[in-house]
């Protein structure tokens, strides 16, 4: 079985890992190389880290839709095509390449979070499930018919960092099970996305400006937020023109109603008002320092007259 591999993330490699150790990959198509740190520094993704550790040929168009590139893939004359967060959406005429089918695996319960942020966006909506699609591909996002889902409870500890992890495996899981079927020829069922009973939603890119807290919004929306930007891009509020990231926090509840008031500095955390309830911060990171739980942070901040009980933080667009 030849089988193309379409994908640029961490999440998309780790598929890949699983996959080389039992099939041949022909060939990688990813995103083309990127400079970092201001430009400075040329790093290659983690799907290309793969594939040079295996010497698996890899391509990396600028435009995987120019009829000069898939004419070229052609000659493959691969029977799959996988597609794991590729981040371009690709035509028709790639999806008629592969003698079998063009594969997408989606890190959610399709209809419901198609789009670039699946995982953190059910995390922020507060989801009490999420999952796995894998789909036949057609020419809209995250659209095809599925050939196999499965669901996974989230839990009230689960963080996008322990998400990831979790449909990562899934996720790969998955496929090993459909290239199984396809290898000893077994019938594969598929069948239509359920949009009947599911509103079709979009898990747009997360943006910077959503990662900041506003004391404003419900303790339940801020504890989602945490967990969901947690490890990356972590969600943070501003106090005394600093940046502090919060990585893990719980909630109480509270007749006190000055959001952003803080009401207390312990060894059991940081407690701050939101318009419903408590915020108590377990473990926070100070700008540009490394993550903290209470006992260090109370140990870094004393004598700075910082985090003084009775202060009121101020969401940054409040500050102008």
């Amino acid at each position: 079985m030849n089988i193309i591999f379409m994908g640029t993330s961490l999440f998309a490699s780790i598929h890949l890992t699983g996959i080389i150790k039992q099939y041949k990959i022909s060939c990688i198509i990813t995103k083309p190389d990127t400079y970092a740190h201001r430009g400075h520094k040329l790093t290659i993704n983690p799907v290309k880290k793969i594939a040079l550790k295996y010497k698996i040929d890899i391509l990396q168009p600028l435009d995987p839709n120019n009829i000069k590139f898939i004419n070229y893939i052609k000659k493959y004359k691969c029977d799959i095509i996988i597609v794991v967060d590729y981040g371009i959406i690709i035509s028709q005429h790639i999806l008629n390449i592969p003698n079998i089918f063009c594969v997408n695996i989606h890190a959610s319960l399709l209809p419901r979070w198609r789009g670039a942020a699946p995982i953190q966006r059910a995390l922020l909506a507060n989801d009490n499930k999420t999952g796995i699609s894998i789909i036949k591909m057609d020419e809209l996002l995250d659209h095809g018919d599925i050939i196999y889902q499965v669901e996974y409870k989230i839990k009230s500890y689960d963080t996008y960092g322990t998400l990831f992890n979790n449909l990562s495996k899934l996720g790969l899981q998955g496929i090993l099970y459909i290239l199984k079927k396809i290898y000893r020829k077994h019938k594969i069922n598929i069948f239509k996305q359920n949009t009947k009973n599911v509103i079709p939603t979009y898990a747009n890119k997360i943006h910077k400006s959503e990662c900041e807290i506003n004391w404003l919004l419900p303790a339940q929306n801020i504890l989602c937020m945490i967990r969901a930007f947690n490890p990356y891009p972590g969600a943070y509020f501003i106090a005394y023109n600093e940046r502090y990231k919060i990585y893990d926090a719980e909630y109480y509840d509270s007749d006190n109603n000055i959001p952003g008031m803080i009401l207390s500095i312990q060894k059991n955390g940081i407690q701050i008002n939101t318009i419903n309830g408590i915020i108590n911060i377990k473990i926070i990171q100070p700008c540009n320092k490394r993550i903290m739980d209470i006992t260090n942070f109370l140990n870094f901040i004393k004598n700075k007259n910082i985090f003084i009980k009775g202060d009121i933080l101020k969401h940054s667009s409040l500050c102008l």
